[in-house]
């Protein structure tokens, strides 16, 4: 609303969430030794795409879910040059991960400093995570077009090539810290997805864009952060 009212053409652009796809109850999955893969063969290979319907689900959704439209909407109502991005999950270096938000981060962190890591369901929920330096090359790109775009929502994630779950990522953190992690198992949170990877082809195409870090490089470079700048102590600071 402030931008509508300065008068001039302020780009507006949105952080979303995939979460406003809510818990996608119609996309069936089957269970293997670690993971949940989709039955449909056109996500399996692809992911879901903005096509999907909104399903705001939990509080974070729905004010996720609110904000995305009304960023749209502004673009429609009042021309302003919005757009949207329907983030999967971000992370790289200084991501302060919490249980509730930037999870890669927070498996990192609890692993290094040897704190068990609890797991809300079986572990077998699989997420396309995305290496922020691939996020902001996104950003970047929309607001380059903002013009030739706006009023439009691309999903935003690292695709079908780093989709993991969280029993896979678990893993790695384990041969890349070379412990043995404690892990202790809770009930599902209401809403959670049993797989979710975003569909980047309107994004790919759109701005000429596409993930280049790979999971496993990219979590490697969040550890070396983390152990950098969260786990080795300050230098002694003198006063003369």
């Amino acid at each position: 609303e402030a931008a509508r009212r300065s008068g001039r053409r302020i780009p507006v652009i949105f952080a979303s969430t995939n979460k406003v796809y809510g818990g996608l109850p119609d996309v069936t999955v089957r269970e293997e030794d670690d993971r949940c893969v989709p039955c449909d063969a056109g996500i399996r290979a692809n992911g879901i795409d903005e096509a999907c319907g909104l399903d705001f689900c939990t509080p974070y959704g729905c004010s996720k879910g609110a904000a995305d439209q009304y960023v749209l909407d502004y673009a429609k109502s009042y021309n302003l040059p919005t757009a949207v991005l329907r983030m999967s999950c971000i992370y790289g270096p200084r991501q302060f991960g919490t249980e509730d938000q930037g999870w890669v981060a927070h498996f990192l962190l609890s692993a290094l400093s040897g704190r068990p890591i609890t797991i809300y369901g079986n572990g077998k929920q699989v997420r396309d995570i995305l290496h922020v330096s691939d996020a902001v090359a996104a950003y970047r790109g929309v607001l380059a077009r903002i013009d030739d775009i706006k009023g439009q929502a691309f999903n935003l994630g690292g695709g079908p090539g780093n989709a993991v779950s969280l029993r896979m990522l678990i893993e790695e953190i384990g041969e890349l810290t070379g412990r043995n992690l404690a892990i202790r198992y809770d009930r599902e949170r209401t809403g959670d997805q049993p797989f979710f990877v975003a569909d980047t082809r309107k994004l790919e195409a759109t701005l000429d864009w596409k993930a280049h870090v790979s999971w496993r490089d990219g979590v490697r470079d969040l550890a070396d952060w983390l152990r950098r700048h969260r786990l080795e102590p300050e230098p002694a600071r003198y006063v003369a």
